[in-house]
């Protein structure tokens, strides 16, 4: 595994303590020294995945040079791993996500999505009490769970670091009815929603680790509900949030100044069940060998693992086993990722796993 941090990069210091076998353990399954055409691929989709983020960068009001230096170096980047591309050992793309980070703070960029982060969490916000009225009247909890679980998929469209949805979703509104229209009629490209439904029926978890993904509609439309149906169930729930900016993902800082807000619109989001750490990352991505302290301590004892977001279940951690169920939800947003699990562009997945038998803890591993 690689690190390729800065001195203004979170310092992940833990492995995930409910993380099985982590000395086999890989983040990121894909080897891009190992296929060409998929190295080609990813090399592409950072080449393109520049432009939305150095337009963000303006609105933020990087200036044109900082931008030019920033563009000049990130393709020297891609272009010198297209030559070379074993010059790092293994090549994987959280390896590039991380050169790319650096490169964006070295120039003194280090939030190029921080407007776009801001206008987006303010208009869903004001979508949060529609949305939860919508779930409110579906009564039964059996019937919520599949709704929930269609809208964390649809919250995961309000993506900027993949072309397709930044285009979709860069005009500034939040219509998240249409990301719900967009959501594919099940049966989906994997749909364990009622083995997930049944297990939560029958165990009624005591604590679960949610691994969040975007700001705006993915967070507060989708992600937060889910966990307010989990706190309304009795289950504790420890959201975790990137330590630092990466695209338009939700910073552990920016999840912590939306809470009052959130407790306005229902007074569960203020509930002493809900807990907030970071998670030691960022990037889109997330290395569970490297998190944070604080969402180490917050993990030990959970009994359900929820990974939000194509970055955080899908490009990594898709084959990752856990002592404890894992539940994935993801929209496919790249051709690569959907080719990989025999789907198509916009699949949905909804992967619902329980743990190895005779699975080996990090602590165990370690003793």
């Amino acid at each position: 595994m690689c690190s390729t941090s800065d001195d203004t990069a979170p310092r992940p210091r833990a492995v995930f303590p409910l993380l099985a076998s982590p000395g086999g353990y890989r983040a990121c399954e894909t080897d891009l020294l190992a296929d060409a055409r998929v190295r080609s691929h990813w090399l592409g989709v950072f080449r393109r995945q520049l432009h939305v983020q150095l337009d963000a960068a303006r609105l933020c009001g990087s200036t044109e040079a900082q931008c030019s230096m920033v563009r000049r170096e990130v393709l020297a980047q891609l272009e010198q791993l297209a030559a070379e591309p074993g010059r790092y050992g293994r090549l994987d793309i959280l390896l590039i996500d991380q050169l790319r980070q650096r490169i964006f703070r070295r120039n003194g960029i280090a939030d190029e999505m921080r407007v776009i982060k801001q206008r987006e969490n303010k208009a869903a916000l004001a979508a949060l009490p529609g949305r939860l009225a919508e779930l409110d009247a579906l009564g039964d909890r059996r019937q919520r769970f599949p709704e929930l679980v269609r809208g964390m998929l649809a919250g995961n469209l309000f993506d900027m670091g993949t072309p397709d949805t930044a285009r979709l979703y860069a005009n500034g509104s939040v219509p998240f009815g249409e990301a719900l229209a967009r959501v594919p009629s099940r049966p989906w490209l994997v749909d364990d929603v009622g083995c997930a439904r049944n297990w939560l029926d029958s165990t009624k978890p005591a604590r679960a680790v949610v691994l969040a993904d975007n700001a705006g509609g993915d967070l507060l439309l989708g992600l937060m509900p889910f966990a307010r149906e989990l706190l309304r169930r009795g289950t504790a729930v420890v959201v975790a949030a990137n330590s630092a900016p990466s695209h338009n993902d939700i910073t552990h800082r920016e999840l912590e100044s939306l809470m009052p807000q959130l407790a306005e619109i229902d007074p569960l989001f203020g509930d002493h069940g809900l807990a907030l750490v970071p998670n030691g990352s960022d990037a889109p991505l997330i290395d569970l060998c490297g998190i944070s302290e604080e969402l180490a301590a917050a993990s030990v004892g959970a009994d359900l693992v929820l990974l939000v977001g194509m970055g955080r279940a899908l490009e990594s951690n898709y084959s990752a086993t856990f002592t404890v169920p894992v539940l994935r939800v993801a929209m496919v947003k790249d051709p690569e990722i959907a080719r990989g699990l025999g789907g198509q562009l916009f699949d949905a997945v909804c992967r619902f796993q329980l743990p190895a038998v005779g699975a080996v803890t990090g602590a165990e591993e370690r003793t």
